[in-house]
Formats: C-alpha cells, structure tokens, sequence
C-alpha cells in the first residue's frame, strides 16, 4: 500500500524507515531538505531542525507525560542496538555526566534511571554550579550528518523512495507518487506544518539553538548541566569523529539566525568549566566546578570549526499524534518534538505506524 511521508528530518526519516520495514508498505520520503544536503555545496537551511542537533540520549520528559516517558525508553534501546550493530550509522554509547536539565528536577531521582545501564553517583563535592542532581550512565552519541545519511540508505535499500519538494499543502504530496494516489500521508515537517495548507498548526513554534562545533578529539564522555535561567543549559556532546558540540541556548518563540558573539562567550567559558579536556594539555580530572582563564577560552575560541543556529521545532501542548481523513486518505500527523526528536524518534515513530494500522485496520501480525 501506498504511503507518502512528508518532511525528512529524523522523525520523518525514522518513521518512514519503521513503515517501510513492516513489509506492509510501500514508502515515499518528500522533503523540502534531504540528507543529500548534508553532502551538497550549499548551506543547509536554517530552518531544517535536524542537522543542528548535537545530539545525545538524555530524557526531558516530566512525570505526567508517559507517552514520552515510553518514546525515550524505546529510543535508548534501540539506539543502543544500532551502536552495536551499525558502527556507520554513527551511533556511540558512552558515558553521560548528568546533573539535571532543569532546576524544577531539584531534589529529584530521574525515572529513567530505572532502565539505563551503568549508573553510578556523581559525589557532591564534584558537581557543577547550577546542578540539581548527580548521576553517571551510559547514554550515546549521534553523528548527525552521518545518522541522518544511514537513515536514508537503511530506508532506499528497502525498497522506500526520498524525493526532494516544497508543499504548499498537504495534497500536494500526491504529485510525488505514481498516479497521484495513496492510502495514507504521515506528517513529520516539523516547524513546516505552521504554514503548509491543509494543517496550519499555530501551535508550532521556534526555539532557537546557538551551539559551537570544535575540534576536541580527546574529551570521550558528554555532559549536561542547567543553566543559570530556564533559556541556558550547558552541554557538552562528542560526535565521536574527533568534533564536539558545545552549547546552549533555549531561547522560545526566537526566529533570529543570526551569530551571538556574547553566547559563544559564555559557551566556551560555561564548557570548560565542566569539561577542561576539551583543551588537550588539561588532563580529564573528576570536577565538573573547575576555574577558567580568559587564555584558556581564547584558546578554545581557535578550536571552533563551526557556529551554527537552529530552531527546535516545537508545539504548545507537546508532539502532536493525531489521525485525521482527506478523504479516503489518512493522514497521520508526528510532529513537535521540540529539542527531542533524536532521544525520542524511534518511539514516536512507532505510535505513528501503530496509529497508521489501526486508521487502515491493518493486522500488524501478518
């Protein structure tokens, strides 16, 4: 059976790919940008969320929110089987030195401790400033360029299709398949359903990202840590190919793209207070509170290969799941995972096959 995916960002790629494992059916990935991009000579857009991510497992899922809580589980799982078993996909576990993501986690034991492995206390006396909590456990790290890259070939050799559109609206999809047909359209554009026809979702909106990529083939564990207000974190995530992704900024309803010399600033001190190795001649100490020099920021400032902006697309009252009829169409919309879509695209992306069935009332067993 026909089915057109629209947006190919990693929920899109990731839910187009579980669809087109069922055998059940036939998948074509559109998207405004592709993983090609990531390979052409010209710039990715600004817009296209999924290249500018660091990207790491770590939950943000608050207690009330089991459908998320269920997505992380699933997607640290099978992320780690993917490290495991696909070493070009760019997947890596290591070790994550957590101390919260927000000051409203204070005080608190994370749920997800319960399932990841490694755990260990970080002692007190170690933590950074800002910290709500302390723990070690194994997470992984993504290599996004050549993530999103394993996606797309793990989804064409399957028989699944990536064709590179603009949509003005929903229907528009239909030129992308042969005779203009199919049984069902899954939505996955991300910040693109704010003004494509047929959804207009102003929920939809922008949190904008300023993060450094540099050169540090040494530091080999991530780190996240809450910032001093609720739109600063401070993060440290290798990409496991001698580069790092430094950051960050939370910065709601922000559609500017330009270069904040003041963040980068404060990036660069905030890291290397909690990560010195990312400078080769610091030896990797036990401290995540440690003192910086106005030297050793400039001499991280060198390392920087990269200052990028993103925007994560996000949505007031969380992802939207939803099934809806155009007609004797389905259509399926995932979409506003905000600035979780890596730690959470395999489980979303199987609610939306599981949702797909039941509008189709397709037997999952046959």
């Amino acid at each position: 059976m026909p089915v057109i995916v629209i947006g190919c960002g990693v929920v899109g790629l990731t839910t187009a790919l579980m669809l087109q494992r069922t055998q059940r059916y036939s998948v074509t990935a559109v998207g405004r940008d592709t993983p090609e991009d990531l390979r052409g000579p010209h710039g990715i857009s600004q817009s296209w969320a999924s290249p500018f991510a660091g990207a790491n497992w770590r939950p943000y899922s608050a207690d009330h929110e089991q459908q998320m809580q269920a997505a992380e589980q699933q997607t640290y799982f099978m992320m780690r089987d993917i490290a495991r078993d696909s070493p070009q996909a760019g997947v890596k576990i290591i070790p994550i030195a957590d101390f919260g993501s927000s000051k409203g986690e204070r005080g608190t034991k994370p749920r997800f401790l319960g399932y990841v492995k490694g755990v260990q206390k970080i002692e007190r006396r170690l933590w950074p400033q800002n910290a709500v909590f302390g723990y070690s456990y194994d997470s992984v790290i993504v290599n996004v360029p050549l993530y999103m890259s394993w996606l797309a070939a793990e989804f064409k050799s399957l028989g699944g299709t990536v064709r590179k559109g603009e949509l003005e609206h929903i229907s528009d999809a239909l030129r992308y398949v042969e005779g203009g047909r199919c049984v069902a359209i899954v939505n996955c554009t991300a910040m693109g359903s704010y003004s494509l026809g047929g959804v207009g979702d102003t929920s939809v909106y922008p949190i904008r990202g300023q993060t450094l990529l540099v050169r540090a083939p040494h530091v080999d564990l991530t780190v996240t840590v809450p910032g001093s207000s609720e739109d600063r974190a401070t993060y440290v995530i290798p990409r496991g190919d001698g580069t790092v992704i430094l950051g960050g900024v939370f910065e709601k309803g922000s559609a500017d793209a330009r270069q904040d010399i003041q963040t980068t600033d404060e990036i660069l001190h905030n890291c290397l207070g909690v990560c010195p190795q990312l400078l080769s001649h610091h030896p990797a100490g036990k401290s995540f509170n440690n003192p910086v020099s106005k030297a050793d920021v400039e001499e991280l400032r060198k390392e920087i290969i990269a200052v990028n902006v993103g925007f994560r697309p996000s949505r007031k009252g969380g992802p939207r799941l939803e099934v809806q009829r155009m007609g004797e169409i389905a259509v399926i919309h995932n979409y506003g995972q905000s600035s979780y879509g890596y730690q959470t695209s395999w489980g979303y992306a199987s609610i939306a096959v599981r949702m797909l069935d039941a509008a189709l009332s397709v037997n999952a067993k046959l």
